[in-house]
């Protein structure tokens, strides 16, 4: 949960962590429908401002539809009834084109979004009420009073080394009640919600609730009620850390406050947090403790209406049906219904086999930790559903195997006790991997809580290992390798602020060159892909820098911005690069930095800023100097491609020229495909369908997993079809144009697939039989079927194998998933076909349709 000055900003639960950057400010709400007078009252006008235009987000016939709709939008959203009958989503009136409106808005609006006079409006069904009891805002400098009546609450916090201990202390009538305090072990100096509600109707005063947050984009909040368990005795509940904090809600309007949040075992566990979806979770507290009451029919119609978004948003993305983090969240929100049997048996033909993400049991029963590597077993998606849905009490849907139980997985307290185990500078380190790996977008902490727990899990599910929680020894060995390619790109190095004496680590591996500015200096120019900024100024306050540096952001788009005490951040993006800023406060004034960098690069610079950050953070807020950890140095396999050639006219070519050859095939028309190293540092490229040379143009890169797209004029006789998935010992047929110069053009190979993991059990690529030969790089790896399973990437080196074992290995060769490659393609916007197993095709027409798809790729230097 993220805090604003007017308020906490609240992620709507049901839509799950892929609608993380949702908010809606002071109210998540419960369901209410304005119900019709019994006497005649006054027409509402439904006539918009001078200039303005309600602005109509979709319309059904489902009350519930529009309602759950609604919802996603926030505060200003309303359902109204029109003239035929048929209810509306709607934003209130705003001014401008709808272009305009969307850039504005957090949320996307759906292509079929229109703007409306109101003229056939008759009135106004639903909007969302006032959040339930009072709520005030504490600082961490700044007691805080909420007071309903007589009786009020006071909270005060003191900072601890690692977080800080509230003091609440409530009185009525001028007498004590309670005066007694709460340690945070995990918390930074943002802004806590005090709230008094009515969660348990059993005693004599409403509870109070209060939280901390302990930093970062979507992670975490720690919430804790406070309640009078009889006449004069109040105790504590820590309900422990969650996304957000579970947000009252009269969500079956009897007076009494639920609590709605989403469910957190969802997410990581089958897809990115991004991709996760969590299912509602509404629990009522009484007696100290929670109870989930989601499936109880009083709360059936909320329940509906956040399946009948979640469901909205499928339809303006049907890729989701592909996801599995998307189908997970939505069967079981399904299941919750009663209608798990029918979302299974739709699941079951769209769910992604090739996916990466596998929860990993012992055969034996034993803890996963403690299990033998030859007991160990991965879960399909089904399967691994199924048994978290039984144990998490959804139970099993109808129509499925419900004769074996989850395997017993180590506890969050496992996993917390082994993490903190370890020296403090290496859970650090540790934090600042997952940055780089991208499943940390948060700075380090130095304890554990349920958000860190989930990184760590969805980290070794990323690379095929058991996504327990507990990191081992070789867990940790991945996480650095994994990194280590972007740090060495990134190349940190610390520099310091004469003026202020801030310092600051500068990429200057992406950002090379250093020249003044004016109270600081710049590192980068273009054409690097990122640039840095690294100013001081004296005399300045956060709050005075914070509204001079958001207002040269007006033609950007702002992600996020937070303005604390001692600090602030802005995130901001428009169609051609990004840019982060973090500025804190120093002796005698304010120092910061702002990256830049181009949404065409693949640095992962919102990745690098989230680094940055961190260790801004640490040398000059908390005063504690770290470095980066160092990466792995460069382990390198001999690449299929590009095969170094004399051009024709050696005498020609200076000492710079030169011209490197690969393969390529078409995913679109006039798109083609191949390995990023087959055009790294090209002056011109030149795309080649049956001898006929065409330019092209690197329009995308992806340096991580070495996949570029070449726009050209040249066309193919087809397109390749994508399928993911593919199984070990499935025969496959690589094609190309290697050895340029040396071999007939168009070769054609066959083999199997041998692993379905690569170098190192790297996930993103497939061990292949199929000779490959330098000029192979970027060519398709085709199935029996003709669909294209894979790039063919890489070839094992050999020479330095031979020399290291005494044994040449015979044709290890290396293929990128068409997974990646589909990720690669949505992340660029290009539509791609994608392919299904069929019958098997005869060698000759397997080599005709790898022919018809590929192209011969020149690059000149």
């Amino acid at each position: 949960m993220t805090f604003s000055s007017d308020g906490p900003a609240v992620r709507w639960p049901f839509l799950g962590c892929r609608m993380f950057r949702v908010f809606a400010h002071l109210s998540f709400v419960v369901f209410a429908v304005v119900a019709t007078l019994s006497e005649p009252a006054q027409a509402e006008s439904f006539d918009p401002p001078p200039g303005k235009r309600w602005v109509t987000i979709a319309s059904s016939t489902d009350l519930d539809e529009a309602i759950g709709i609604a919802r996603r939008y926030g505060g200003e959203a309303r359902v109204v009834r029109a003239a035929n009958g048929w209810y509306a989503a709607v934003l209130e009136p705003r001014s401008g084109t709808l272009d305009k409106i969307r850039s504005d808005l957090w949320m996307s609006l759906p292509k079929d979004t229109v703007l409306s006079r109101g003229k056939t409006y008759i009135e106004t069904v639903w909007r969302m009420p006032p959040q339930p009891g009072v709520t005030a805002t504490v600082k961490k400098d700044k007691p805080s009073v909420a007071r309903i009546g007589a009786f009020e609450v006071k909270l005060t916090r003191d900072r601890t080394k690692d977080g800080w201990t509230a003091r609440v202390v409530g009185t009525e009538g001028g007498k004590t009640l309670f005066d007694l305090k709460h340690r945070f072990e995990e918390a930074a100096d943002y802004d806590s919600n005090l709230r008094l509600v009515e969660l348990d109707r059993g005693n004599g005063h409403p509870e109070v609730m209060f939280d901390a947050f302990s930093g970062g984009a979507h992670c975490c909040t720690t919430t804790v009620v406070l309640s009078e368990a009889s006449p004069g005795v109040w105790t504590m509940a820590d309900l422990g850390q969650a996304d957000s904090e579970p947000v009252p809600d009269d969500v079956d309007g009897d007076g009494i406050a639920e609590l709605v949040s989403g469910d957190d075992s969802f997410s990581y566990l089958f897809a990115s947090y991004a991709e996760s979806v969590r299912p509602p979770l509404i629990q009522k507290f009484g007696s100290g403790r929670l109870r989930n009451v989601t499936k109880d029919p009083a709360f059936r119609r909320r329940v509906v209406q956040d399946l009948r978004s979640l469901e909205f948003e499928a339809r303006q993305d049907p890729e989701v049906w592909r996801n599995n983090g998307y189908l997970a969240g939505w069967v079981a929100t399904k299941q919750l219904l009663g209608e798990g049997g029918e979302a299974w048996a739709r699941m079951l033909p769209l769910y992604d086999r090739s996916s990466d993400w596998k929860v990993e049991i012992c055969s034996d029963g034993r803890k996963v930790e403690n299990c033998p590597e030859a007991s160990r077993r991965k879960l399909d998606f089904p399967d691994a559903l199924r048994r978290h849905l039984v144990a998490n009490g959804y139970g099993a849907p109808e129509g499925t195997a419900s004769n074996s139980t989850a395997a017993a997985m180590p506890s969050f307290e496992d996993a917390k006790a082994a993490f903190l185990a370890l020296p403090i500078d290496r859970r650090r380190d540790i934090q600042v991997l997952l940055a780089a790996t991208g499943q940390w977008p948060n700075v380090a902490v130095d304890g554990f809580g349920e958000k860190l727990f989930a990184a760590i899990k969805a980290f070794q599910a990323s690379v095929g290992r058991s996504a327990t929680g507990v990191l081992t020894d070789g867990d940790q060995e991945a996480l650095r390798r994994e990194a280590s390619p972007l740090l060495r790109r990134w190349g940190l190095s610390r520099v310091t602020d004469l003026a202020t004496g801030a310092s600051l680590w500068v990429p200057k591996g992406v950002a090379s060159s250093t020249s003044p500015i004016e109270n600081g200096m710049q590192y980068g120019a273009p054409p690097d892909p990122a640039v840095v900024f690294f100013v001081g100024y004296q005399g300045f306050s956060v709050d005075a820098a914070f509204p001079i540096i958001l207002g040269n952001l007006k033609d950007m788009t702002i992600d996020f911005k937070v303005l604390k005490p001692g600090f602030f951040v802005i995130s901001s993006h428009d169609g051609a690069s990004s840019q982060y800023s973090r500025f804190s406060a120093v002796p005698g004034g304010v120092a910061g930095f702002t990256i830049i960098w181009s949404s065409a690069s693949d640095i992962r610079g919102e990745r690098l800023a989230t680094v940055m950050s961190d260790l801004f953070r640490a040398d000059n807020e908390l005063g504690i100097r770290r470095s980066p950890p160092l990466p792995l140095t460069e382990v390198a396999i001999a690449p299929a491609a590009p095969n170094t050639a004399r051009p024709p006219d050696s005498g020609s070519q200076g000492s710079s020229g030169g011209a490197s050859s690969g393969t390529g095939f078409f995913v679109a028309q006039d798109a083609v495909v191949t390995n990023q190293h087959v055009v790294d540092g090209c002056s011109s490229v030149t795309v080649s369908v049956d001898g006929q040379p065409k330019p092209g143009t690197v329009i995308a890169s992806d340096e991580t997993n070495d996949l570029a797209l070449v726009k050209t004029e040249a066309r193919s006789k087809a397109v390749a079809h994508l399928r993911m998935g593919v199984r070990l010992g499935e025969d496959v047929a690589a094609f190309g144009f290697p050895l340029s110069g040396l071999l007939a053009s168009g070769n054609f190979t066959r083999g199997s697939v041998a692993a379905t993991a690569g170098l190192r059990d790297d996930t993103r690529h497939l061990q292949i039989s199929a000779p490959v030969q330098p000029g192979n790089s970027g060519g398709p790896l085709l199935d029996e079927s003709g669909n294209v399973v894979g790039v063919v990437h890489s070839k094992i080196n050999a020479v330095a194998v031979a020399m290291v074992t005494n044994d040449i290995p015979q044709n290890v060769n290396f293929a990128i998933k068409a997974a990646i490659l589909a990720s690669f393609l949505e992340a660029k916007g290009i539509e791609y076909q994608v392919g299904s197993p069929g019958e098997p095709l005869k060698g000759a027409d397997l080599a005709e349709r790898a022919q018809s798809i590929a192209a011969a790729i020149e690059c000149r230097r």
